[in-house]
Formats: structure tokens, sequence, C-alpha cells
């Protein structure tokens, strides 16, 4: 499960709140004003991967919104993504050698930088 974890100035404790859904990811990178960092594909996918990881790991991950901004990209189709990196990458196998990356419904691919 994938949680978020807020710390309130008056009580300096956390409050946790799990996530069921990519809508619900996405509701938390507009309070970061990052609303727009993914598509609506894009937070599904990250989602399920994140929640995935989350189960496999066998406890919680912390949403960690300017983190995965950080660490991941968004591209249109595999081939703008492989043009993002050098000329060794030119497939999504070669691609998926170097990195994490995730397909989208729509054709698109979300892929952890590196």
């Amino acid at each position: 499960m994938i949680t978020l974890r807020k710390t309130t100035e008056e009580e300096r404790h956390m409050l946790v709140a799990p996530m069921y859904n990519g809508d619900e990811l996405r509701h938390e990178f507009q309070s970061y004003g990052r609303g727009e960092q993914f598509s609506r594909w894009g937070f599904d996918a990250l989602y399920k991967y994140l929640d995935d990881l989350s189960e496999d790991m066998g406890e919680d991950i912390q949403l960690d919104v300017i983190g995965l901004c950080c660490e991941w990209s968004e591209y249109d189709s595999i081939e703008e993504a492989c043009d993002q990196y050098s000329d060794d990458i030119q497939t999504l196998d070669d691609l998926n050698d170097h990195t994490m990356v995730l397909l989208l419904d729509n054709g698109g691919v979300v892929v952890r930088d590196f």
C-alpha cells in the first residue's frame, strides 16, 4: 500500500492516509502543484508500480511527490523515450536493460530516469 504521510505543525505527528488508485495519486501531485507531471495513464501506471513494489517488499511506501517527479519521466512513445538517451538505446529492450519502463495504455511510457 502506498501511504501519504503529512506532519501537522500544531500536533507534530504523522497522519497516514492510504491510496487506492492513480486518481488519488494525481490528487496528491496536484496538492504540490504538479498535477500535470504525468498523464492519467502515467499516474495509473506509476500507482500500480508503487503498489506492486510495496506488496513485494511487504511494507508501505511513503509517497514522495518531489522525488517521483525527479526520478520518473513520461514520454508519448517508446521512440521518444529512446531518443532522450544515448545512441546505444534504440528499442524497448535496450531501454529495459538500463532502467524501469512502465508501458501505458495510450502507447506512451513512463521511464525511471538514469
